[in-house]
């Protein structure tokens, strides 16, 4: 069944221009009010001018001796004269009306009344202009005080009918609430609307003042209730008949769109399409078994890294149909290969990174062997020969396992340091060593093809606090002087005790950096302060013994083919201090010291960073 709908409209405002209205009797006010208003300014000066005639005819009276007594016996003597003409004039009405009718008699006193203000003109106009004054005052009091003392009222009027007088506008307004509040319980999703107009009125004995509850049942009277036309239910059969036609239309129109076509599974990766197939079972049964092969206790996911879709059937050319094996060859095929690199006499970790767009810590995380062995760390052990596997193979389609993994991780210790003049700048003495304490993770790790490619740390829990390591550094200036001589910019210091440059950085055979030739022995001295990040030896890569220190600065400083090294790995050198002697170990033809700038991945000249004695 349909609703009834209802409307509800909050009256305007009594300033509403097209709802209120001026009652009559109102204007009416206003005018007499204007007329009012002329007729006491004219009787005003009127009383002035009796009130000196009375003074002049009283000042009279006394001034020809006449008493008061006789004054007043005068007055009454007027009075009862008067009142024996009036009288007389009732009786010869009354005759005239019993002789001749009523309106012959009405002539009759008319003609004798006009001869009489003929004959009396001047005494009737003194009367008239003493008298009309008074009569005004008295009017314009009695308008006044029935003016004031009168109450007034709003009428209220809905569809042109008078539903009654409130006293306030605020009455309208809560009568219209209280129809709203039971709009609430009506069947109707729509408002009401009712609208009323409103006018001023002065009240009077038989006028009844209601309150909002009486205005709000008469309002309701007048609302306007539509109810919208309800369509006829349809029947079931001809429900059924409909739905058969339609269902007919959609066949035959689907007929026509796939003819030629067969029903068959679409297979997506991702979205693409690879293939169809007329069975999944043999597709499903091939990823289940992928699946299945790295269930374990702390296995809480595996997927795969592309989205394969085969769950709804289609309308396909029947050349696209084809063996459940061909879909399975596609996603066990291999996007790419793996690259691998032979490391060759002169290479190092920075220049093979460099080389192939890669950073040192990548380059360190790739796979890397020797004589069959795997070498661990390729900065530290780097000979010829040695094959880094670059990249590994892609496949088209790789399994995602997501574990859940518990495993300890070291926790850094905490460096106290305290300043001491008496050691040189950069001179560092450890006091109490620092220890690191432990932590055990508990993580969500997911592998890429057995590569870890997030995690999502758990919990984490200190079982071991780290112990602080207590370090005094050195305040004091070295006092070791800078070479200022030709040939650079005298940045760093001059790498050799002597010596002469033999071979330039560049050059045909791309050298990486500086040959400093001198006598077997000669003391090396760290250009720059730094820590001794590697002291490599024996062949080491065709660089023999090497040490490589990393500055403030961001740049790594090489030193190759000396005979032996003075420092330890790790160890904080001053500018100038001793950290080996001039050799010619590694692949070397003569003593000399090779010396080079990194900065990063890539090399730069020394001779911007050195000068020459």
């Amino acid at each position: 069944m349909g609703k009834k709908t209802e409307e509800f409209n909050f009256v305007p405002p009594l300033s509403s221009k097209n709802n209120n209205k001026i009652n009559p009797a109102a204007a009416s006010m206003i005018n007499i009010g204007a007329l009012v208003v002329y007729i006491v300014s004219y009787g005003a000066s009127k009383g002035a001018g009796i009130v000196k005639e009375l003074a002049s005819a009283a000042r009279k009276s006394i001034s020809s001796t006449v008493s008061i007594k006789n004054f007043f016996a005068a007055v009454k003597d007027k009075l009862v004269s008067a009142a024996e003409s009036f009288a007389g004039f009732n009786r010869k009405f009354a005759d005239r009306v019993k002789t001749v009718g009523f309106g012959s008699a009405v002539k009759l006193q008319a003609s004798d009344i006009v001869n009489y203000v003929k004959k009396n003109r001047p005494m009737i106009s003194t009367v008239v202009n003493h008298t009309v004054p008074v009569a005004a005052v008295a009017l314009l009091v009695g308008i006044v005080y029935n003016t004031a003392s009168a109450s007034y009222g709003i009428t209220v009027e809905c569809n042109g009918t008078e539903l009654g007088v409130v006293a306030a506008e605020s009455v309208v307004a809560d009568a219209q609430m209280v129809i709203a509040d039971k709009a609430v319980y009506r069947d109707t999703e729509n408002e009401i609307y009712v609208t009323a107009n409103l006018s001023i009125k002065p009240l009077n004995a038989y006028d009844e003042v209601i309150d909002e509850v009486a205005l709000a049942e008469k309002l309701e009277e007048h609302i306007v209730v539509t109810t919208p036309e309800v369509e006829e239910p349809e029947s079931d059969e001809s429900v059924i008949f409909r739905a058969i036609s339609e269902a007919s239309e959609v066949t035959t129109a689907g007929e026509a769109a796939n003819e030629g076509k067969v029903r068959a599974y679409v297979v997506t990766v991702d979205g693409e399409k690879v293939g169809a197939v007329d069975n999944t079972e043999k597709l499903e049964s091939y990823l289940n078994s992928i699946k299945k092969g790295y269930e374990a206790d702390d296995v809480v996911e595996v997927s795969f890294d592309k989205e394969v879709e085969y769950g709804y059937e289609d309308f396909v050319n029947p050349a696209e149909v084809v063996d459940a094996e061909v879909i399975i060859n596609k996603l066990e095929s291999i996007v790419s290969e793996p690259v691998y690199y032979e490391i060759q006499l002169g290479d190092n970790p920075w220049n093979i990174a460099r080389d192939h767009d890669m950073t040192l810590d990548q380059l360190t995380s790739c796979f890397a062997s020797f004589d069959g062995k795997q070498i661990s760390d390729i900065t530290e052990f780097c000979p010829v020969g040695a094959m880094i596997q670059l990249s590994a193979e892609v496949p088209y389609l790789q399994v995602m396992v997501t574990k859940n993994v518990t495993y300890t991780e070291a926790v850094d210790y905490e460096i106290i340091q305290t300043e001491d003049p008496d050691m040189y700048k950069g001179d560092k003495k450890v006091d109490v060593k620092g220890v690191e304490g432990e932590a055990e993770v508990t993580a969500l790790v997911t592998y890429k093809d057995g590569m870890p490619v997030s995690t999502e740390v758990l919990e984490r829990v200190v079982t071991v606090e780290p112990v602080p390591q207590e370090q005094r550094v050195g305040t004091r200036k070295t006092s070791t002087a800078v070479s200022t001589g030709s040939g650079g910019s005298g940045v760093y210091f001059w790498p050799v005790g002597g010596g002469k440059i033999s071979d330039y950085f560049g050059g045909y055979r791309n050298h990486k950096g500086l040959d400093i030739a001198a006598p077997y022995g000669t003391p090396v001295y760290a250009a720059e302060s730094g820590t001794v990040t590697e002291t490599g030896t024996g062949w080491n890569g065709g660089y023999g013994n090497a040490v490589a220190i990393y500055h403030e600065d961001g740049n790594v400083t090489y030193y190759a083919h000396m005979s032996s090294i003075a420092i330890n790995y790790g160890d904080y050198v001053v500018r100038g201090q001793i950290i080996g002697y001039v050799g010619s170990t590694g692949s070397s033809t003569g003593n000399h010291l090779h010396f080079e700038v990194r900065s990063g991945s890539y090399y730069s000249d020394p001779c911007d960073y050195v000068s020459q004695y």
